[in-house]
């Protein structure tokens, strides 16, 4: 399979010719955008909707499935016209240290810099808490770790959360761990503590597995905008998302819908004067981590932490 099959073309540029602005490359001015799990679903809508939308973006397409990331190239140049050579499929598995390395050399033959990153891969695994942590929280870890040296000042990093987080906060029996995932700058231990955190099953003593990893995402989007403080890092939930992931769940909204917020967040200009590493609901409005936020609700205007 040729890396360049769909999209434009490979090149590799010398750093010092990276970046007029954040994440643009000063031969062709496109801001590169990376999306995870995008081969379907939510993921392939927020490509979907950078193209239409943002003349000037470019997006990387990232696919565990090579057949399945193809397709979704074809379909989305059909779409959106004006996409064609400003999209190309990245073989990515999140929940592999090899393939995230491996992507990232892939992604230098094309650019050297990057506007931002989506990581919006995930799984739904009930009670299966390492399976779902491997993906739903070490995924976005590694994905980020491993691309956050090409991202310049300025730019952005999107988690994606879920309402599920806040909702496992609620009902979380161990008090000593409800105050880290609602107030994540008490975590002492920084990242490594959290990182300790998710890789034990115990702590997710109510059994649900998904809410504890979305969690640990809001929670660890906090730490890493602290350590980051020149990036836009934020976390965000869809909304409740007809997707594969939700089929038979009753989910009715679009995934076209569900990409609204995360694009808000890559893009608008707003974002730029407030503190990051802040969660948000999918009505665009800032939302707390202990207690679910329904869209139209008032928005959560609580402390940012030290």
């Amino acid at each position: 399979m040729s890396s360049s099959s769909h999209g434009f073309p490979p090149r590799k540029l010398p750093a010092s010719q990276s970046g007029l602005r954040a994440g643009a490359n000063s031969q062709d001015g496109q801001k590169y955008i990376l999306v995870t799990g995008s081969n379907k679903g939510i993921g392939r809508a927020i490509c979907q909707k950078l193209l239409e939308e943002h003349d000037d973006v470019s997006v990387f397409l990232c696919s565990r499935d090579v057949q399945r990331g193809q397709d979704a190239v074809k379909d989305i140049e059909k779409q959106v016209a004006k996409g064609k050579g400003r999209l190309t499929m990245i073989p990515l598995d999140t929940g592999s240290d090899e393939s995230v390395q491996e992507a990232v050399g892939i992604v230098k033959q094309y650019t050297d810099s990057l506007y931002g990153i989506v990581n919006n891969a995930g799984v739904l695994l009930r009670g299966k808490v390492q399976e779902s942590n491997n993906v739903n929280y070490f995924g976005p870890r590694r994905v980020n770790d491993a691309f956050l040296s090409m991202i310049p000042k300025g730019g952005r990093i999107v988690n994606i959360a879920s309402a599920s987080g806040p909702i496992f906060v609620s009902g979380c029996p161990d008090p000593a761990l409800c105050q880290k995932l609602s107030q994540p700058w008490t975590i002492q231990g920084g990242l490594d503590e959290l990182d300790e955190i998710a890789s034990e099953p115990t702590h997710c003593r109510n059994g649900d597995s998904y809410g504890f990893s979305k969690a640990l995402v809001s929670a660890y989007t906090w730490l890493l905008a602290k350590d980051h403080p020149d990036l836009v890092i934020n976390a965000v939930t869809p909304g409740y998302i007809n997707t594969d992931m939700t089929q038979g769940m009753g989910a009715s909204n679009p995934p076209s819908k569900g990409a609204v917020p995360p694009v808000w967040l890559l893009m608008s200009q707003d974002l730029e004067s407030v503190p990051t590493g802040r969660y948000y609901g999918s009505d665009c409005k800032r939302s707390p981590l202990d207690c679910y936020r329904g869209p139209g609700d008032p928005v959560y205007e609580g402390p940012d932490g030290k």
